[in-house]
């Protein structure tokens, strides 16, 4: 048996231990780690209703404070028996955590942690352009084929044929486009005064994060099963990093943090938030919801939950654990609950002993310490007993924010672990974040003057992204869990060959066509074969040949209509209408997303900084603070574009309106040069200075395009629509 160390004053949960790292190939840059902390007797209370095995437990104070341990209460409630948070601490009405975990064996909060992977590249300040980039080569950064003047671009998923998902190059699942859907966002905070090391890190955090899947997919193979993290990804199946500057002060405090970036727009219902905070307050810290119910209408299915590591603490262990609580391994009433938000049985990713005070017992080898749920019968397994608690509650190896696969890579090495089982492939149906809806405005031309309005420069009516438009001809196509998708399914079956060409393996062809915005539609189709190719044709023109059957179509006109034809070799034919909607014009003084007629992509104010010279770049979508802008009417019925998260503008560098300048942030004053018209195109709306345009230039800064003036020549990427907010 292992010897665990007395409690020493304090306020934590959890006592500090060796841990192995036998089981992580990837570079952890750690060589000993342990979840661990000391805990005070004085703060806890056993109060009645309980029983001698599970004790009901009342925090009667929060602690005082150790910061040089990481254990800062600031802003935390301590719950009272009863409550929904019993146990534990209130972060808001709904909202629990466990609390500060105490810095590991061989870590220090106070001192950082050295980066596994090398520098990424400095971004580079943009300059004045010379060059306009192509439609196509814009559309190539999102992995999609070359586009032409009249044809759209199709972007197919990462995963051939019909697999759910594809293990990456850096070992990592892509699944989809890598957004939609509940999926875990790995983000780098900053506060406004301190000098930001993302590049530093970048791609240590992304390494760290395959770690916590890996741990992840090895705790699962011990019962047969396999599961990855859904994480949002980029077009080139790396974890998307999202460095995000927090206002001064922010992360001074978990609730602090967690207030700054629901202001940002942080708070979505479909993300967990994984954080890799570039302070030293904590080691880690993460919220869950008191929710132990059975299936997918938990709230822990849901978001927003917010997990942070600190400087001190940046490790897949950490951010394992973090996750894990986040994705709510509560711990309340599981057969081995401490009653205090940990369990009983060593070794695992949670279990140690805790404020309750309750003696740990070695269940499983010390080698298991890296894994999830000792004896699988807490919070995580993959095939759990019938009639035992994980069959009867709530179980995270459920969870929607995991993707599942037939199968693990292991052999059961725990004591009492079910034997491994042929766990039948199950196929992930995540529910895609509903598109905002509301009425269309009017089609017609803007005039140069101003957004239209009857013709003249007087506001607008809201102008607001319409629901899909009903089809001329469906078939419903069930999801995958038989529940039917938000919004509406187009579907046609294909025209067979005649009856010589077809044999007894002919297969049907679907294509179902969904998700229309508009500039793009999804597509889906049925599978012809393992190892088919398809060829894509957009009103008889084939635009694109793929192993993949799931696709996005971008470059499309608003309010049209598009036949689409999916064929692969002479016995496989899928046709379907595909109908884009209208394009919403922004209301002024109201806050909506520009998005990009070419790319869906967002016009976004580079990691929310509130410096003057910021770059706008094109950004992938999130619907948060720093893609949100409002026109503000200035004089002879032009605008100012002003940032939700700043409140500063949309202005050329150096106020010069000239063609290549590029866009960044700074003063709304009309000296800055940045008073803006929208004239009506065939995409959407141009943003105009002048005889200028805005569209997507030829520099980045990091990964992201910026935004330049441009001579408009016509080009979708120049066209733009707006998404209320």
């Amino acid at each position: 048996m292992p010897t665990h160390r007395r409690p020493a004053p304090g306020g934590h949960r959890r006592l500090a231990r060796l841990r192995s790292h036998r089981l992580l190939p990837i570079a952890l840059g750690l060589a000993l780690l342990g979840v661990g902390g000391a805990l005070g007797p004085s703060v806890v209370d056993t109060v009645a209703g309980g029983s001698p095995g599970r004790p009901v437990i009342q925090l009667a104070s929060v602690p005082k404070d150790t910061p040089e341990q990481g254990l800062v209460y600031d802003g935390l409630i301590a719950a009272k028996a009863g409550a929904l948070c019993a146990g534990s601490y209130e972060v808001d009405d709904i909202t629990c955590t466990h609390g500060p975990d105490m810095a590991p064996v061989g870590l220090s909060v106070r001192h950082d942690v050295a980066p596994v992977t090398a520098k990424a590249p400095e971004p580079v300040p943009p300059v004045r352009e010379s060059s306009v980039p192509s439609d196509a080569e814009i559309a190539r950064d999102e992995g999609g084929s070359a586009l032409t003047a009249d044809a759209p671009a199709l972007i197919p998923d990462a995963a051939p044929g019909q697999a759910d998902f594809l293990m990456g190059p850096h070992d990592v699942a892509c699944e989809g486009d890598g957004r939609n859907g509940k999926r875990v966002q790995v983000l780098y905070l900053h506060d406004a005064d301190t000098k930001s090391r993302y590049t530093d890190f970048v791609g240590s955090i992304r390494n760290w994060s395959a770690g916590v899947d890996q741990i992840f997919d090895q705790s699962a193979g011990e019962t047969g099963g396999s599961r990855h993290i859904r994480f949002v990804t980029t077009p080139q199946c790396n974890v998307d990093v999202s460095e995000v500057q927090l206002p001064v002060g922010s992360l001074k405090s978990f609730t602090g943090s967690i207030k700054a970036l629901t202001k940002l727009g942080y708070n979505r219902t479909d993300r967990k938030y994984l954080m890799f905070a570039d302070t030293n307050v904590y080691c880690g810290i993460a919220t869950y919801v008191a929710d132990n119910r059975k299936g997918l209408g938990n709230r822990n299915n849901g978001g927003p939950s917010y997990g942070r590591v600190d400087a001190g603490c940046w490790s897949t262990v950490m951010a394992a654990h973090e996750l894990t609580d986040s994705l709510g391994a509560t711990l309340t009433g599981s057969p081995n609950a401490t009653g205090a938000g940990g369990c009983l049985d060593e070794y695992d990713l949670l279990c140690g002993a805790d404020r309750a005070g309750r003696p740990v017992r070695e269940a499983c080898p010390p080698k298991h310490e890296n894994r999830l749920d000792c004896g699988h019968d807490d919070y995580f397994s993959t095939n759990p007993k019938p009639g035992s608690y994980l069959d009867r509650n709530w179980n995270i190896a459920d969870s929607e924010f995991l993707l599942r696969s037939d199968g693990g890579d292991d052999i059961p090495d725990v004591p009492g672990a079910p034997a491994p089982s042929a766990e039948p492939p199950a196929t992930h149906s995540a529910t895609p974040t509903p598109s905002r809806s509301a009425t269309p405005t009017p089609t017609g031309p803007v005039p140069t003057g101003g957004i239209e309005n009857g013709g003249g420069d007087a506001p607008p009516s809201a102008g607001v992204t319409p629901t899909t438009p009903p089809p001329t001809t469906a078939t419903p196509t069930p999801t995958p869990d038989d529940t039917p998708p938000p919004t509406q399914t187009l579907a046609a079956k294909a025209t067979k060959p005649p009856a010589e060409e077809q044999t007894a393996a002919a297969v049907q062809a679907v294509l179902e066509v969904r998700d229309a915005t508009s500039s793009s539609v999804r597509l889906t189709w049925s599978a012809a074969s393992d190892t088919a190719t398809y060829q894509v044709s957009v009103d008889g023109a084939p635009i694109a040949t793929t192993k993949a059957t799931r696709a996005r179509l971008i470059g499309l006109k608003p309010d049209a209509t598009y036949q689409v034809t999916v064929k692969s070799g002479p016995a496989y034919t899928a046709k379907s209408a595909a109908v884009t909607a209208p394009a919403a014009r922004p209301a002024q003084n109201s806050w909506f997303t520009l998005t990009n007629g070419l790319t869906g992509g967002a016009a976004d104010l580079y990691a929310a900084r509130s410096a003057d010279g910021t770059p706008i770049t094109l950004g992938e979508t999130d619907d948060d603070a720093q893609q949100q802008w409002q026109l503000v009417p200035a004089s002879g019925g032009q605008y100012t574009l002003v940032s939700r998260a700043t409140g500063k503008c949309v202005v050329p560098r150096n106020g010069a309106k000239v063609a290549g300048q590029p866009l960044v942030q700074g003063s709304c004053a009309p000296s800055a040069g940045g008073l803006w018209t929208l004239q009506a195109s065939d995409f959407g709306f141009t943003l105009r200075l002048g005889d200028l345009v805005a569209g997507v230039g030829d520099q980045r800064f990091g990964a992201h395009r910026v935004l330049a003036l441009q001579n408009g020549n016509g080009q979708r990427h120049q066209s733009w629509t707006a998404v209320p907010d």
